[in-house]
């Protein structure tokens, strides 16, 4: 009987021991299992922060950026308003988003002085795809687009323009450009060109901002290079006619003929002479100079140019005008200039003219054009 005690006292000892191990080895798991949380844990504390301070080194690279603009900004736009011409504009504007948008491909486009073409003017990392002369209408393309309804084009957009307005966009734009963002070039409701850029990169920080204050920034330096233009040539007016003076021939035509070149567009030259602008009676013959000048500033259009290039003479820049053009033109300016009278009822007289086309998409240099001019004979006499 004690030995069957003693055996069964054995045998609970033996259960509680398992059912120890039991629980330790239980416990141990739990232990285990909660170092492997910890664990976790602090890697994943490790990862949290090295991403914190990952962000917080972009954050001070983002702040660094955006101080430094802040101090460029100033400059870029002292540079812009620096300019002289419009190519060179358009070259500093281009400068100036590269810095603000780290943009590589960039497209200057400038509207022509009647508001109805966009000529390209600058490129940069286009080249396989815009080469000058290119020229688009008002209205074509997303370029076109752009300038005739005066909206910030966004190609991310694209799908919420209208079926009509997408369709339209598609059948006339230019094979393989849709610029990421095009924005108009405008000041005082006048349109002066359009900023176009494309693959702009993921790290650029707010490009559209940036790209609208700087085509506000070149149109309003457009503006002035314009305004510019209109006081030197009022400087050196003539003060019989009131039209610009010889000295103004070459400057002016040869910006003319640029515009040949690049908005693909005719231009005519036409030589007036007033035979009693030579009269040895200067008093009179000024006065008749006046007379035909202010006839045929009423008859001009306002991107026509006059100028007095002689004593006798009156040279006219036709723009848009071809050699089909130049018989209206005679009519609507000549008809009745030989009968105009002065105070004493003398008429003017005799009229005689020359001309010359050049063509759409030529490149001409101004004393070529001059030299044509010269070597053409008078072609009609009006008047007697």
């Amino acid at each position: 009987m004690i030995e069957g005690l003693i055996a069964g006292l054995a045998g609970g000892l033996l259960i509680m021991w398992l059912i120890q191990i039991g629980i330790g080895r239980k416990k141990a798991a739990e232990y285990d299992e909660r170092i492997n949380e910890l664990k976790n844990s602090v890697t994943s504390l490790r990862l949290q922060q090295q991403e914190s301070d990952a962000r917080h080194t972009r954050f001070d690279l983002e702040i660094k950026k955006h101080r430094d603009l802040a101090v460029l900004f100033p400059e870029f736009v002292k540079q812009i308003f620096a300019a002289r011409t419009p190519d060179e504009l358009a070259n500093l504007v281009a400068r100036s988003m590269k810095k603000l948008t780290d943009c590589e491909k960039i497209a200057i486009f400038l509207s022509d002085v009647r508001g109805g073409k966009l000529g390209l003017v600058h490129s940069e990392g286009l080249g396989d795809i815009l080469k000058q002369p290119l020229v688009v209408n008002v209205g074509d393309g997303h370029v076109g687009f752009v300038a005739e309804t005066g909206m910030v084009f966004e190609r991310k957009n694209l799908e919420k323009v209208s079926e009509l307005t997408r369709n339209r966009l598609e059948k006339t734009e230019i094979p393989g450009f849709i610029p990421d963002i095009a924005a108009p070039m405008m000041s005082q409701g006048v349109l002066y060109g359009v900023i176009c850029l494309i693959d702009i990169p993921i790290t650029s920080t707010l490009p559209r901002e940036r790209t609208v204050s700087i085509a506000a920034i070149g149109a309003a330096a457009l503006e002035g290079i314009r305004l510019l233009g209109r006081f030197e040539s009022a400087a050196d007016l003539d003060p019989d006619t009131g039209l610009p003076g010889r000295g103004r021939l070459v400057p002016v035509l040869t910006q003319e003929l640029e515009r040949v070149r690049r908005f693909e567009s005719p231009l005519a030259v036409m030589e007036l002479v007033v035979e009693r602008g030579s009269m040895e009676d200067r008093f009179r013959a000024r006065e008749f100079m006046s007379i035909a000048a202010n006839h045929l500033k009423a008859k001009m259009r306002n991107i026509d140019i006059g100028l007095r290039t002689g004593t006798d003479k009156i040279t006219l820049l036709l723009p848009g005008t071809d050699q089909d053009g130049m018989e209206s033109v005679m009519h609507k300016l000549l008809d009745g200039l030989p009968a105009l009278k002065n105070d004493v009822k003398e008429n003017l007289g005799s009229v005689r003219l020359r001309y010359t086309v050049i063509e759409a998409g030529r490149h001409e240099e101004a004393e070529k054009v001059l030299h044509d001019l010269e070597s053409k004979a008078f072609i009609s006499s009006i008047g007697s």
